[in-house]
């Protein structure tokens, strides 16, 4: 059975449910997760080879992750709005069309797979990272602002693949996308998507998509560097989901 952990991380209201990117965890929230507290029940899961979750992946397949997340979060969350960044959209936009869980919107930044295959090279090495420098080089192009990634992050990311049989399960989801087809797109809800102007691991579409904000001097992670941006979206989805049809 594929590994998920599913963690409350604070707030009260309607659920609001966080699903992180390819080598990212629960962590990668703090900076946006407590400005959402204040409307909703703020969730984050965790998958095989992430974070606190073991590192049975299955064949590594989105929809496999997507089911595994689908079967833990049901009867756990009503009608949450789902926030799913690079990896954690595509996941993200295969629980909307599985139609299992009821889920009332969905934000999704720099949503892997919808505007071609992210940079494979980059992928492929984050398993196989072995020291802080050479982390760091490779983190470091998930931003627009290089100082927003240090070398105590790297050196903890590197600890984080020391565990028994996480690289393999990393290895395993990276394979898998690499032939993955492109998620559903758009899901029958109000649905957003925010992308970094400057994104060079999954750079934004070169054509018109529905629901589109590009964000300038940003890079791939819009929930760390361009957070004002993402609460916005957050609240004005919120509005949407309560004003109904």
């Amino acid at each position: 059975m594929t590994d998920v952990v599913l963690h409350r991380l604070g707030g009260e209201g309607p659920d609001i449910l966080l699903i992180h990117g390819f080598g990212a965890d629960r962590m990668s929230w703090l900076a946006v997760a407590p400005q959402m507290f204040d409307t909703g029940t703020v969730w984050a899961v965790e998958y095989a080879g992430h974070g606190s979750a073991g590192n049975e992946a299955g064949d590594g397949a989105p929809q496999t992750l997507a089911a595994a997340i689908e079967a833990e979060i049901t009867g756990a969350l009503t009608r949450p709005i789902i926030i799913g960044h690079s990896l954690g959209g595509t996941l993200a936009l295969h629980l909307a069309a599985s139609a299992v869980i009821d889920i009332a919107g969905m934000l999704l930044l720099a949503p892997a797979g919808l505007a071609g295959r992210p940079d494979g090279d980059f992928i492929n090495m984050l398993p196989e990272l072995q020291d802080g420098e050479t982390a760091l080089a490779v983190m470091r192009r998930l931003v627009n602002r290089k100082t927003l990634m240090t070398r105590r992050m790297a050196d903890a990311f590197v600890d984080t693949l020391r565990a028994n049989g996480r690289r393999q399960a990393l290895r395993q989801i990276a394979g898998a996308l690499s032939s993955a087809s492109p998620p559903p797109y758009p899901p029958a809800m109000p649905c957003a998507v925010l992308w970094g102007h400057s994104d060079e691991i999954a750079p934004p579409p070169d054509r018109s998509l529905q629901g589109l904000r590009l964000i300038e001097n940003t890079g791939h992670l819009p929930h760390i560097e361009a957070v004002p941006a993402v609460i916005a979206e957050l609240r004005g989805l919120q509005e949407k989901v309560a004003g109904g049809p």
